[in-house]
């Protein structure tokens, strides 16, 4: 935003919503690939069909000003309470010829202010968003804090005053109310400040750039070749989510770092794109936009070039309030002037904390409605302040070099580099398709008739420029030790021992800072590459911020659970028989496992009766011998924590001959049978009748391509017809098992004398004690 030829007092201040957060952008790990073809048409992103109400509402009240001989007024009045003013009228084109000002009174002082100069804005759309149904003129809003009361006084010059004037006051409300109502809110506490890390896009050789139609024609400048540095791929970590925050918003919170001295920077010898690390930012959740009121807006798939702005406002606000000037700009922008959102990608206030602005415009190219004749393919990034009146700081000059070095560096550009620019539409200073050649992280004023982004600020770009080479790179958490990792989280006892690395030299980092939920637990000297950290019971977040000699940032954040409890045990370890083939020295059986855990389970060990590590399952299947054994478990959660259980069973093999015989049966002999010996009937009805008392049990048969059916009774009640036959020959086969309570049960099997193959050949009986 901001300012043509005269400075007024202007726009905004905002109440951070308690609850809120910062996320932590990371980019896809690919780049535009060299030789992609143009974008000829951006896309138009439809707005939600069921967006979400904000948390904190804004409410817009207007009055309407009727001129009188060229001038306009409302003498001072009660109103509703606002915080953000100004004055519109019906058609954008039609700017009032002469001075708006105005005057507020406070609610909590109950004063008059002097009367205030508003200006007429200078920031807008281009293309369809210009000319859409319902798009208003206006000046920059004024931010006037609390207030109920309100003067105006237009006095017009020769060309009169437009059609359509009102003045429009907006309410942004507060977190206390979720609408109008009483005092503003404490800041909210630091969230976390981890972050995931994505590799980094490729970066493409100088002179690989493609021209993508934004507004105008983009042209390169030449420049000299530079050496192509390394690609340093980062390893993706676990990202934390703010619990209260919903599933839809990562919410994580770097303090902004010591800023850096706002002296001269050295310039950069190199232009080869920075592989710079987006700095945190304060969601759209974070300071309750309004999803509801949001349009179309344009997704362009590049950004050429990143503008800076300033909003003109006054400077003396509390970063507390920074939440609530951006909810009253979206508020102004959207229902006052009629754009799709809020014009800006990007706001940062001067504490240097960083805004999302624009819906959609962090992690792709969304137009902004800022620099008219340059909102396709390019950015737009506003600093809450005057900057024509005030100096500027390095917390914010340190946002802006990490904002245009990540921002840029995405699409293989860098912020040093320069480029030729043609306006889209004609605005203030160029008429359409008139060129115009200047860095890539350049002033509004480069592009337009205006003062913006302030004559301080804009004095300092060359050495923001310079301080956008001047990141941390490569930054990755290569260990945590101490415990476990499953599904995004590390699970630990009481504490984990953090291993990290940078592709800087140790020289050019200042610290690392260690934060648990968003706290500072530990700080590093820049030569460090690990830290232990303490970790108490419960999910934590735990980020480690690598801080460059200059003040800009970059961060890998992990969620580690603390747990000193040891898994427990829902029932004794069950033992079963299961088919399959028996022998004198192998019986095959699966053991349950019923080892639980209050965070998460890792795992098994198994010592005896044969060693085995297993994962979280529910059950193993195994072979054991028969006769008496004793089965120790070892259930092991994933921080490291153990519980072990034992138990005796015995496997016992009953031969055939302990079976009483019913009917017609002989013996069959062969060392291929259970212990040589089986028992074969073909008369129907012919029954073996065993007895035992156990909590398993088998029937084993031999099979062969002429052997048949048998009905089984358990305990008297008919519970399985088998049939026997098979392709081929095979002995000792479990081909009916069943886990019972532990009592003394019988076992029937009554030949079903099936016809062509009436045979049954039985093997004897297993069963577990």
């Amino acid at each position: 935003m901001q300012r043509k030829l005269a400075m007024g007092i202007g726009t905004a201040v905002a109440v951070l919503a308690a609850g809120g957060g910062v996320a932590v952008l990371t980019w896809p790990s690919a780049g535009t690939p060299a030789g992609a073809a143009p974008v000829i048409a951006p896309a138009e992103l439809p707005p939600d069909p069921s967006p979400a109400p904000p948390r904190i509402r804004t409410e817009l009240n207007s009055l309407d000003l009727k001129p009188s001989g060229g001038r306009a007024e409302i003498a001072q009045r009660d109103t509703k309470r606002f915080s953000l003013l100004g004055i519109s009228w019906s058609d954008p084109a039609a700017e009032p010829d002469g001075t708006i000002e105005v005057r507020t009174r406070g609610v909590a002082s109950g004063r008059w202010t002097g009367w205030q100069e508003l200006e007429k804005s200078d920031t807008g759309p281009d293309g369809a968003e210009a000319s859409a149904s319902g798009r208003r003129g206006a000046t920059e809003p004024l931010w006037a804090g609390p207030s109920d009361g309100v003067a105006v006084r237009i006095a017009g010059k020769q060309n009169g005053l437009p059609a359509g004037l009102r003045l429009d006051l907006i309410d942004p409300g507060t977190e206390k109310t979720g609408g109008r109502g009483a005092g503003e809110p404490s800041p909210s506490a630091s969230a976390d400040p981890s972050a995931s890390v994505s590799p980094e896009p490729a970066v493409p050789a100088p002179g690989d750039e493609e021209p993508i139609e934004g507004d105008g024609p983009v042209e390169d400048v030449t420049e000299e070749p530079v050496a192509e540095p390394a690609v340093v791929e980062e390893t993706p970590v676990p990202v934390a989510e703010d619990p209260a925050a919903g599933a839809d918003s990562v919410i994580q919170q770097v303090a902004p770092a010591q800023a850096a001295s706002t002296g001269p920077v050295p310039e950069p010898t190199s232009t080869v794109p920075v592989k710079a690390q987006f700095p945190s930012y304060f969601t759209r959740k974070a300071w309750s936009a309004d999803e509801t009121i949001v349009g179309s807006v344009t997704d362009a798939k590049v950004v050429n070039a990143v503008w800076v702005h300033h909003t003109g406002t006054s400077n003396d606000y509390d970063c507390s309030e920074s939440a609530a000037i951006v909810r009253s700009i979206q508020s102004n922008d959207v229902k006052v002037k009629g754009l799709s959102d809020l014009g800006y990608n990007y706001m940062v206030d001067k504490c240097g904390r960083l805004f999302e602005g624009r819906r959609g415009g962090v992690e792709n190219a969304i137009a902004p409605a800022a620099t008219v004749g340059f909102n396709t393919g390019y950015a737009a990034i506003a600093v809450i302040g005057n900057f024509e009146t005030a100096a500027s700081n390095a917390a914010i000059e340190t946002i802006l070099a990490q904002v245009g070095a990540a921002r840029l560096g995405k699409y293989g550009l860098n912020p040093t580099s320069r480029a030729t620019f043609a306006a889209g539409v004609a605005n203030g200073k160029l008429a359409k398709d008139e060129k115009i050649t200047i860095p890539r992280l350049a002033g509004h004023r480069e592009a337009d008739a205006t003062l913006c982004p302030g004559a301080s600020l804009d004095a300092r770009l060359p050495d923001i420029r310079a301080r956008s080479q001047q990141m941390v790179t490569g930054m990755t958490l290569t260990k945590v030790a101490g415990g476990g990792y499953s599904g995004g989280a590390y699970y630990v006892k009481t504490a984990a021992w953090l291993t990290w690395a940078v592709a800087n030299t140790a020289t050019d980092i200042a610290r690392f800072d260690v934060y648990l939920d968003g706290k500072v637990v530990g700080t590093q000297p820049g030569t460090a590459t690990g830290a232990k950290v303490d970790i108490p019971a419960g999910a934590h977040t735990v980020t480690v911020l690598a801080v460059h000699t200059s003040g800009t940032t970059a961060r890998v954040g992990v969620t580690i659970h603390g747990d000193t409890t040891a898994p427990t045990y829902r029932a004794v370890l069950p033992l079963d028989l299961v088919s399959g083939t028996y022998s004198t020295t192998s019986v095959p059986v699966r053991l349950g496992l019923t080892g639980t855990d209050n965070v998460k389970l890792a795992g098994y060990t198994v010592s005896r009766p044969r060693a085995a590590n297993l994962g979280p399952v529910g059950s193993w299947t195994t072979t054991v011998r028969p006769g008496a054994a004793t089965w120790t478990v070892t259930a092991k959660d994933t921080a490291g924590n153990t519980r072990a259980a034992s138990m005796s069973r015995t496997v016992v093999l009953s031969a055939e001959t302990s079976a009483k015989k019913t009917g017609t049966w002989s013996s069959r002999q062969s060392k291929s049978y259970l212990g040589g010996k089986a028992l074969t009937s073909a008369k129907k009805n012919a029954k073996l009748t065993y007895t035992f008392t156990g909590r398993s049990a088998a029937l084993l048969f031999s099979r062969g391509t002429k052997t048949g059916k048998a009905y089984v009774y358990l305990d008297g009640r008919k519970v399985a017809t088998i049939d026997t036959r098979s392709g081929a020959t095979r002995y000792r086969q479990a081909l009916w098992v069943s886990s019972t309570s532990v009592k003394k049960h019988t076992v029937v099997i009554v030949v079903a004398g099936t016809s062509g193959r009436p045979t049954v050949v039985s093997d004897g009986l297993a069963y577990i004690r």
